[in-house]
């Protein structure tokens, strides 16, 4: 199902807990780098940089237990480390860490991974 407003996302978390959490982490994305784009509204909101050929760097979903998937290249990927904040490294996607919202205790904690994220987002991938 595809969604207009970033909000209506929010609705499908599993709890108002998490739903509050994807709220605060959106609005720091979107607040700090204003060159940010929604690129896709389904069951997540996907971000990417405004003219990056939609290579999105940030996603919040309702998925993966309601996280915030960051998206990298491989070789940045496996170097990214944080004392601050506890993640996962994607099985499945070798491009992207997932945080689960629950996890999260301060949102500002995120920051230097989001910078990370948005400075060096995923590459596009090409189809056949």
């Amino acid at each position: 199902m595809i969604y207009h407003y970033p909000e209506e996302i929010f609705t499908l978390m599993k709890d108002e807990v998490n739903a509050r959490k994807a709220e605060k982490v959106y609005r720091l994305i979107v607040d700090s780098y204003p060159d940010t784009e929604i690129v896709s509204l389904r069951s997540c909101i996907s971000l990417a940089r405004k003219g990056d050929n939609y290579r999105k760097y940030a996603t919040i979903t309702s998925e993966e237990g309601n996280a915030l998937l960051l998206h990298f290249p491989l070789a940045i990927r496996d170097k990214i480390n944080s004392n601050k904040v506890k993640f996962e490294k994607a099985k499945r996607y070798h491009n992207q860490i997932n945080i689960r919202l629950e996890e999260i205790t301060d949102v500002e904690n995120l920051l230097e991974l989001i910078e990370i994220a948005y400075n060096n987002p995923r590459k596009i991938r090409f189809t056949k």
